[in-house]
């Protein structure tokens, strides 16, 4: 499967999505500096760099995921806005830019979507066409008739990585798909030393 990874930074999120057949072809990354690094790291892949607000910049970013056939869209959008570490400033303009998000599902049809963010994302609200609307409805809003959504809010040390991190995992399905859901938690952590 094509990939499509949005608000790349370098990479990161992208990493081992090769070892399940996910082969990122296209790429948005606003800073410059980030989007080099991610070029070295993949050289393979078609890095846009740019706003995706900006109207060319979007339109680049998909017909360049139309030309390489992408039917996965990874997407790890700016939190400084929900973030408890950020202002949590719910008008902060970063937290629409899940709107070029679901513009790009609703133009490219993909297979499968996945969504990575902080879980306050769940409960944060933005304003679309006039309306204060939660983010988590206005995705259900904008695509559940063609897509199975799963909202997950999920611990990383239980997934056997060594630090705790909580984060809003949604994964969309196509409903011509099979249905994809979250592994099953480890019953046991795994510690930095373990890693070592």
């Amino acid at each position: 499967m094509n990939g499509l990874s949005l608000f790349s930074n370098v990479g990161i999120a992208d990493t081992y999505l090769h070892k399940n057949n996910i082969h990122i072809k296209v790429a948005n990354e606003l800073l410059a500096n980030r989007a080099e690094i991610f070029r070295h790291l993949y050289p393979d892949c078609n890095m846009i760099t740019g706003d995706i607000s900006d109207e060319s910049i979007f339109n680049r970013v998909i017909e360049s995921a139309k030309k390489e056939k992408c039917d996965f869209i990874i997407a790890t959008p700016p939190c400084q806005g929900m973030s408890l570490a950020g202002k949590m400033d719910e008008d902060d303009p970063r937290n629409k830019l899940i709107i070029k998000v679901i513009e790009s599902i609703k133009i490219l049809n993909p297979k499968y979507v996945l969504i990575e963010n902080v879980t306050q994302m769940y409960n944060t609200f933005i304003i679309h066409e006039g309306e204060k609307i939660k983010i988590v409805d206005f995705i259900h809003e904008q695509i559940s008739d063609q897509y199975r959504i799963s909202f997950n809010k999920v611990n990383a040390c239980n997934y056997n990585v060594p630090q705790n991190r909580r984060r809003l995992i949604t994964l969309i399905s196509r409903k011509d798909q099979t249905v994809w859901n979250m592994p099953p938690k480890k019953d046991y952590l795994i510690t930095v030393k373990d890693t070592i």
